[in-house]
């Protein structure tokens, strides 16, 4: 039995499945008391939480330290500032990035291939999830990696600490987008800054709303794709069945991304505010309360999915929580999908050969489902 839930914690890390059964099976409003947070793990209910904005707000207490953005808003100023920014993230803009990304993934291999091998995050999933979404959103070149390590320690804040190390970093990744809409309302560019510098321009969005979109999408864009490779790539050497089968048939590789989004999701929780007491499970949460949506253990719930814990990339598992669900559904899950299609098409064409140098170790982390390093080798195997 458990009497807290920890996410930033080793063991948790190591024992997250059995954790989050044991949550579902015996604990599924689980009063964690340490974190004053109520958390909820089974799919009906995570997803019924999801859908239902006017019960559990999205204004948490993270919103305190940060600009305006879509994650901490409700109805009708999200309705509106996700109807603006909308125009500018378009699926024609998502799809115009197929190519380049194709390219980039291309030489980003070449060199890794070069090496032997290494840090699959560090080396290949990390710098191709933010070119492509600098690039989107119109970060110079040189600027990518200093906002890469931002969204790094993104990551890492539950283990050094809470508002004050948000603050902090959130406050680096503004001052960083600052100077960038500056450049672009002097010299517009075709990407997306300056799509929403022109939605501005039309329409009631503040800078503080326009700089917490950035923010949004800078830090969804490098970790969640990053990782989503990076995860999606150990489980299908740990599967070498799924691997042949996928290198026999690509068709199968839709299904399989979306089975890898389930099974790990990068974006492991929300947090929502209850605007009422709600009763569940015999169990009644107050109003003002600090709900966490565990999108983690909804996934992996047997009343949802068949045999849960077993990795079928024939599943079809349309349902999963990976990308949130109801009006905050992800806005960037399609350029994600396109981007894991891309690298796995090449990972599968050149870097089969490549093995698990160590067992990896998970990523102590109160939002991600990561992994510190994934390294690979062309050698022999640990």
């Amino acid at each position: 039995m458990i009497t807290t839930f920890d996410p930033t914690t080793d063991a948790f890390a190591e024992e997250r499945t059995a954790t989050y059964r044991y949550l579902r099976d015996e604990r599924p409003v689980f009063r964690d008391a340490a974190r004053d947070t109520w958390v909820l793990s089974r799919f009906a209910d995570v997803y019924a939480a999801a859908n239902d904005a006017d019960t559990f707000s999205s204004v948490a207490s993270e919103a305190d330290v940060l600009l305006p953005m879509l994650n901490y808003l409700d109805a009708p100023r999200h309705t509106q500032l996700r109807r603006m920014v909308s125009r500018a993230f378009t699926p024609a803009r998502v799809a115009s990035l197929e190519e380049p990304t194709r390219a980039l993934v291309s030489r980003l291999l070449d060199a890794y291939l070069e090496t032997g091998g290494g840090d699959l995050i560090a080396d290949f999933s990390g710098p191709l999830a933010s070119t492509v979404v600098g690039r989107m959103i119109g970060i110079p070149a040189d600027r990518l990696t200093a906002f890469r390590h931002l969204t790094d320690e993104l990551l890492l804040l539950g283990q050094k600490g809470g508002t004050e190390e948000l603050a902090d970093v959130a406050g680096r990744i503004y001052a960083q987008f600052a100077q960038v809409l500056a450049e672009r309302r002097n010299t517009p560019a075709s990407d997306l800054v300056s799509a929403l510098l022109e939605v501005q321009r039309d329409g009631d969005l503040s800078d503080a709303e326009l700089l917490g979109f950035c923010f949004i999408l800078v830090g969804g864009g490098n970790d969640t794709t990053s990782n989503l490779v990076a995860n999606g790539w150990v489980q299908l050497l740990r599967h070498p069945d799924a691997l042949a089968a996928l290198d026999a048939d690509r068709s199968l590789l839709p299904s399989a991304i979306e089975e890898m989004l389930r099974l790990e999701p990068p974006a492991e929780s929300h947090m929502r505010t209850t605007t009422r007491d709600v009763a569940l499970h015999g169990t009644e949460i107050p109003a003002g309360a600090r709900v966490q949506l565990l999108w983690g253990a909804a996934n992996l719930d047997e009343r949802e999915f068949e045999e849960p814990e077993r990795f079928d990339i024939r599943r079809s598992a349309g349902r999963h929580l990976s990308f949130g669900h109801g009006v905050h559904f992800c806005l960037g899950a399609t350029l994600g999908r396109l981007e894991a299609r891309v690298a796995f098409e090449a990972l599968l064409d050149r870097a089969q050969h490549l093995r698990l140098v160590a067992e990896p170790q998970r990523l102590p982390s109160p939002w991600a489902c990561a992994y510190a390093a994934v390294r690979l080798t062309a050698g022999d195997a640990a």
